[in-house]
């Protein structure tokens, strides 16, 4: 679960998103999570490199913060 409920809650509304746009298949839950989850990664990190300036030697950096704070709210 995770500690931050706000980010949990965005993270589920795109899983089923995605889920209700692909026309609901079965069984499938997991993978729709796992590409909601990876969208806000990649929303997160590119957040976090504009608000630095858009630095094109940081973009990698900021890629391993959004996920380090991903993990850290689980």
């Amino acid at each position: 679960m995770y500690k931050n409920t706000a980010l949990a809650e965005m993270i589920r509304n795109t899983a089923y998103f995605l889920w209700e746009q692909d026309g609901r298949p079965e069984g499938r839950s997991f993978d729709y999570w796992l590409r909601a989850k990876d969208m806000h990664l990649r929303q997160i990190a590119y957040d976090k490199w504009l608000a630095e300036g858009a630095p094109p030697d940081r973009a990698e950096a900021h890629w391993r913060d959004a996920a380090g704070e991903i993990d850290n709210n689980q």
